[in-house]
């Protein structure tokens, strides 16, 4: 999945276009069409990292995780996609695309809990570290039951 159109730059062509069968057909490249368990995989190539470390790291169930990863679980939480954001070492652009993938919600600046996750991201923090800052902010951290 190699995207090269901005979201806005879709969505200007998108409002212009009288056709959407046109729109769909032309930027069909563009669009998120794939399985969870497809991106997570590429995830794992691109970070060097194991299915294994990353479940492990994630703080998820190991089973859960390995469902996961093999699309079983194919609507996975927020929070859990986040842990595994984290474990996996994804910079930002790669976890608003799994997040998107998931179909779980970008991280959104203008809301509080998902600009400290973003800080964290930013700053290489780790998964423990976030909800450190999460909890100091009176945030719900992202491992809470």
């Amino acid at each position: 999945m190699d995207i090269q159109k901005t979201t806005d730059e879709l969505l200007k062509i998108l409002k212009a276009q009288d056709d959407i069968k046109d729109y769909i057909e032309e930027n069909a490249d563009e669009m998120i069409d794939m399985q969870l368990s497809e991106f997570l995989e590429q995830l794992l190539v691109k970070y060097n990292i194991t299915k294994n470390q990353a479940i492990k790291r994630s703080g998820i169930d190991q089973i859960y995780g390995y469902q996961i990863f093999s699309g079983v679980k194919e609507n996975p939480s927020r929070d859990k996609i986040i842990q595994l954001i984290f474990s996996m070492g994804l910079e930002l652009q790669d976890a608003q695309r799994l997040l998107r993938v998931a179909k779980a919600g970008e991280l959104y600046s203008r809301n509080k809990r998902d600009s400290i996750i973003i800080f964290a991201l930013n700053k290489r923090l780790s998964l423990s570290q976030c909800d450190e800052l999460l909890f100091e902010m009176n945030e719900k951290t992202i491992t809470e039951p």
